[in-house]
């Protein structure tokens, strides 16, 4: 830098030579040869200094470009016959040489050397060069200089960059999407357009290749570092247009009677590639965020309203029952998704923690930071926490955006009221053999996700339910404490083995050997009204039971039949008490419909309704009994809850059960004895049920005392062995079932076979296939109620003990269609889903044959799971399909998943395994179709690839030979050329398929080893090519390096054959090459496919027997 800097200032340098010399360049020597017909003069300098030269007469006057002092003055000496004298200027600025005569001129500088030529004037030709040493010098020194510079000067990293390209009728677009501050350059070169992108770029093309005929003629990248120039040359009939907007530059290759205004209205309609849900913002946020933000921004006044409108009419429409319309977002904290995910919002120790349970990633509110909320959301599993303290003097709410109907994000509202909301009930749930568990009715619950919050151990259960549902305070148990909250659940856990897990009815908490919940008495239920006059009056109804009932059974039709049709309601009326007292109950109800018919006003009347009902329940009629006691006027009416929990017992609905009749009691001592004690008994039945032995005690000491029927009193006998089961005292539990058993009426003794059978084999006294043979036996005899639900359902768990799987899903399904209701039904189907997500995703169906998995698959595919697993259970049933040779079936299956399942990579994954599939069939445009409506631009590089190898292939078999060669152009993996040689054979294009294969061995000719079978096939195929193309030389060549190893395998005749002298007249070369012609290379292309890709690809492909048909799919 400084030598430039003094060559723009040489005046001042001239000067400064003078007074100090040691800035001035020297001049080291001065040297002279007379050689080859003319003389050299060279002049070394310390540094490059600029010469000129010329001749004056017979003066040769050289001039520095600076002050060059030094060197000798003995040129005349070295050069006699062209220099005479030789002077120096005083200013050290040039020298002057006297010659002998006149000379043609050539000045050459090499770095610090000057080489002033002296030619005849006779010379010809091209002037003599500078010494070859000097120049390799050079060349050496700037070679070393570039590598300074270099490590001086890192290269930039290229950015990948990858091209997205779509079809539609009338063009192709090609998208790049570049930042804003990239300017691009277009030029035009004959046909093609010539784009330049500044800046160091990794474009990748794969996709493009094989992907854009017929519209382009040409297409291809070149960089070097600095910039990078796509050249596009439209095919006839085509033009290219470029546009650069804010997104990126699109080339647009359109037909030329289509218009630039034509195109860009065409390609707005192109879709967008399909998103995985959850990562797309929602369509409201992209029309206008402005608008709403400036709204919310109104001051903090102007939001409070605005929130208290919202939930205003939030209210309004919770009052409907069903979401209608949008709602739209009043503030800043909104949090936009695809579809919004299942959330949670609660409090702990003054932290408030807003959870998501979503696979992608969260977006941050821009005034995120006001509320407090710092730093980005924490992944803990499946869901995204976040955490900021809870505002003082403020409440928080969380409510949807969006359409109400399906909700595109979560708003996250601060103020001073609430909105409506739902307060979560905690229940009993029991859990079997006495132990007892706790209930959350969470509607629409989410996954259950454990926190660490500060040493703390949290379960949050997230909620998709639109409408606010959450535990208002907090609430402390023995085991665990529910945490205050918003929406969902959150469980403080005080036991290390405590669970949470989300059910159908809401969030169930439990541990391994129950809650320690207590046993006290619970109040009965508030009831809303009193009521003076019972249905069932004590009285009325003994004496409808006193004397000869024959008789006042007689006497009371009798004066029914007496009264005019108007006056006959009231003695109807008593002639059908009578006969419902008396155990006539079905002649009872059709009295009582005949009051209905008759005298709607009198069949109106609530006893009408009570007697009604109750004759239902008797009759074991519980939808008819719900149907006639749930009316408005009876919903909180206690006697009518006496009955409708009858009907519940009756039906297996124990906890319903229980609730009812606890609410119903403060009305049962009112009633008959016979009546009390079966109702007391039903509640002993559905005390027990649900864990509640305490209160079953007391229900049987109260019955006991009103003289039971034989069969109440085998029930409460049952109820008192249900008991010491629970309590563990399993002993006397089973000697009472067994006697119950022998000497019980039915159903007692059927109830009582079925308890003591699960009993003695949960406890080891009874194995699992003579437990199975006595449930058996027990179902030929005994049929309906909760005992027939009871009875298949530990039957249905007993088969999946023994590994039955089949029996278990058939008795499950018998189960749900019995019952799908009750909690039993719900329970078994739960268990059956699980085991059918065991039996095809773990280990636990690894003893299946791929017959007995496929037919299990379709005969019981509505236990499977929804979801993901659900995905992942039909990808490897297809697997199994595949290796019975069931190909179409498994691709039908695979076709589903992508048609209707899946999105985004997901989907293009399974894709290509279905494009497999259709190869593995023969059916390659299927493939190929399959592939081109499920690409996506922005794919992993190994899926990116595999789709590349699959479409290769597939254009190949439909003998579209360029194009796959296109596809294939730059990968040199051994798979891809494996896949090369491949297409050219199939093109029967010999030269250069005998090429690759030859390039597929390698160096293998060299390691003196034998070679194996897929090396010795190569070696065949290209001999067979060479000599099918004449290529002489090739076949020489192959010869000369495979003659030794193939000598020595068991191929050697047939390569001696090969590469004979004129081997193509042989018949016999043309029978090996006809069967190396009609060779199947898909097998051999697949096993290499799978060696790249094992995790999409797919299993080899079976044998199917004779005769033997897919199985539908469906």
């Amino acid at each position: 830098m400084l030598r430039a800097v003094a060559r723009s200032l040489s005046p001042c340098l001239a000067l400064l030579a003078l007074v100090s010399p040691a800035l001035a360049a020297k001049l080291l020597s001065i040297e002279g040869a007379e050689t080859g017909g003319y003389g050299r003069i060279a002049l070394t300098f310390d540094s490059p200094v600029t010469v000129k030269a010329k001749i004056a007469g017979s003066v040769l006057v050289i001039g520095f470009g600076e002050t060059a002092p030094g060197g000798s003055e003995r040129l005349a000496t070295a050069m006699p016959n062209y220099v005479s004298v030789l002077r120096r200027d005083p200013d050290a600025t040039g020298l002057r040489i006297a010659l002998q005569k006149p000379y043609r001129l050539n000045v050459q500088q090499a770095g610090e050397r000057t080489y002033v030529d002296l030619l005849p004037e006779t010379w010809s030709g091209l002037p003599p060069p500078v010494p070859q040493a000097v120049v390799t010098d050079l060349a050496k020194r700037a070679y070393t200089a570039e590598q300074v510079i270099k490590a001086a000067t890192p290269v930039p990293v290229a950015k990948p960059l990858a091209i997205e390209v779509a079809h539609l009728p009338t063009l192709t677009r090609l998208t790049l999407r570049l930042p804003e501050d990239i300017k691009t350059s277009q030029r035009r070169e004959g046909p093609a357009t010539l784009v330049t992108i500044p800046g160091a770029w990794k474009i990748e093309q794969s996709d493009t290749r094989g992907r854009l005929r017929p519209a382009v003629a040409r297409f291809s990248v070149d960089g070097d570092g600095t910039a990078s120039t796509l050249t596009v040359e439209p095919a006839e009939g085509y033009t290219v247009s470029t546009d650069r907007d804010d997104e990126g530059l699109s080339i647009d290759v359109a037909k030329q009677e289509i218009g630039r205004k034509d195109a860009k209205a065409e390609a707005g309609k192109s879709e967008a590639p399909k998103p995985e849900t959850g990562t797309t913002e929602p369509a409201k946020a992209e029309a206008g965020p402005g608008d709403a933000k400036a709204q919310a921004r109104g001051g903090a006044s102007g939001r409070a309203s605005e929130a208290g409108s919202a939930r205003t009419d939030m209210e309004e429409r919770s009052r409907a029952g069903v979401p209608s319309g949008v709602r739209e977002a009043v503030g800043d904290l909104v949090f936009p998704f695809g579809k919004a995910p299942a959330a949670a919002l609660f409090e702990r120790g003054g932290t408030t923690f807003l959870v998501f349970e979503t696979a992608g990633s969260v977006a941050l509110p821009a005034s995120a930071a006001t509320a407090g909320i710092a730093g980005p959301p924490k992944r803990v599993g499946s869901v995204q926490v976040l955490r900021f303290p809870a505002p003082a003097g403020k409440l928080l709410d969380l409510l949807p955006v969006g359409p109400l109907a399906a909700p595109t994000g979560w708003e996250l509202l601060i103020g001073d009221s609430l909105g409506p909301s739902d307060a979560l009930v905690v229940t009993r749930a029991p859990l079997g053999a006495g132990r007892i568990g706790l209930g959350v009715r969470l509607p629409d619950p989410g996954a259950a996700t454990w926190l660490d919050l500060d040493g703390e151990r949290v379960a949050v259960v997230t909620t998709l339910g639109r409408r606010p549902s959450g535990v208002a305070k907090r609430q402390r148990f023995v085991d665990f404490e529910l945490l205050p909250s918003r929406l969902g659940v959150a469980v403080l856990a005080q036991a290390d083995d405590l669970l949470v897990r989300p059910d159908l009815d809401g969030v169930s908490i439990g541990r391994e050997g129950g809650l320690a919940v207590s046993a006290v008495e619970r109040p009965a239920e508030t009831v809303a009204s009193d009521v003076e006059m019972l249905a069932v009056e004590r009285k009325t109804w003994d004496e409808a039971k006193r004397g000869d009932v024959r008789e006042s059974l007689r006497r009371l039709f009798e004066a029914v039949v007496e009264q005019p049709l108007s006056l006959r309601g009231p003695a109807r009326l008593a002639y059908a008490r009578t006969l419902i007292a008396n155990g006539y109950d079905p002649e009872g109800l059709t009295v009582l419909d005949a009051i209905a018919a008759d005298d709607p006003v009198l069949g109106a009347q609530r006893e009408i309704a009570i007697l009604r009902g109750a004759a239902m329940a008797r009759l074991g009629r519980t939808a008819e009994t719900r149907k006639i006691l749930s009316t408005k006027a009876l919903a909180r009416d206690p006697e009518a809850a006496l009955w409708r929990g009858l009907a519940e017992v009756t039906a297996g609905l124990w906890l319903d059960a229980e609730g009812l009749l606890r609410a119903g009691s403060p009305i049962l001592d009112r009633y008959p004895d016979d009546l009390q004690v079966v109702l007391r008994t039903a509640a002993a039945e559905a005390s027990v049920e649900t864990g509640d032995l305490e209160a079953a005690k007391r229900q049987i000491a109260l019955a006991a005392r009103l003289t039971p029927d034989p069969l109440t009193r085998d029930r409460l006998k049952m109820v008192t062995a249900r008991i010491d089961e629970g309590m563990g005292q399993t002993v006397p539990a089973l000697a009472a079932y067994d006697k119950l058993a022998e000497s019980a009426e039915q159903p007692v003794a059927a109830a009582a076979t079925l308890r003591g059978t699960l009993l003695a084999h949960s406890t080891g006294r009874l194995k699992a296939p003579d437990a199975i043979e006595r449930l058996e036996r027990l179902a030929l005899m005994w049929h309906g109620g909760w005992i027939e639900a009871e009875l298949f359902t530990g039957l249905a768990r007993l088969y999946r003990e023994t590994g039955r799987w089949r029996e278990s899903f058939v008795v499950t399904r018998r189960v749900d269609l019995a019952g799908p209701e009750s909690a039993t039904a719900r329970a078994l189907h739960n268990e059956a889903q699980a085991m059918f997500d065991d039996l095809f995703l773990s280990d636990l169906g690894a003893k299946m044959t791929g017959v007995q998995a496929v037919a299990l698959y379709f005969d019981f595919k509505d236990f499977g799971p929804v979801g993901r697993r659900g995905d992942e259970i039909v990808r490897r049933l297809s697997d199994r399909l595949i290796a019975l040779d069931l190909l179409e079936s498994a691709a039908e299956l695979l076709q589903h998943q992508v048609d209707h399942r899946l999105a985004g990579p997901a989907r293009a994954s399974v894709a290509t395994r279905l494009a497999a599939v259709r190869l593995m069939d023969g059916q390659p445009l299927k493939a190929l179709e399959t592939l081109d409506a499920t690409y996506l631009p922005e794919l992993p590089s190994e899926l990116r690839r595999a789709r590349m190898l699959l479409r290769a292939r597939a254009l190949s078999d439909l003998s579209r030979t360029d194009l796959a060669l296109e596809t294939l152009e730059g990968d040199v993996g051994p798979d891809a050329q494996r896949l090369r040689a491949d297409i050219l054979w199939a093109a029967r294009r010999w030269r250069e398929a005998g090429e690759s294969h030859e390039m597929l061995l390698g160096e293998v000719w060299r390691g003196g080893k034998p070679l194996d079978d897929a090396a010795r096939a190569d070696v065949i195929r290209a001999a067979i090519a060479y000599g099918l193309a004449s290529e002489s030389l090739g076949l020489e060549r192959l010869k000369a390096k495979f003659a030794g190893p193939m000598a020595e395998s068991a191929d050697a005749r047939t390569f001696a054959l090969l590469t004979a002298p004129n081997a193509i007249r042989n018949p016999v070369f043309r029978e090996i090459a006809q069967r190396a012609s009609t060779a199947q290379t898909l097998a051999a292309f697949m096993d290499e496919y799978r060696k790249r890709y094992p995790d999409i690809a797919l299993p080899e492909r079976g044998r199917r027997a004779a005769g033997a048909e897919a199985p539908p799919p469906g």
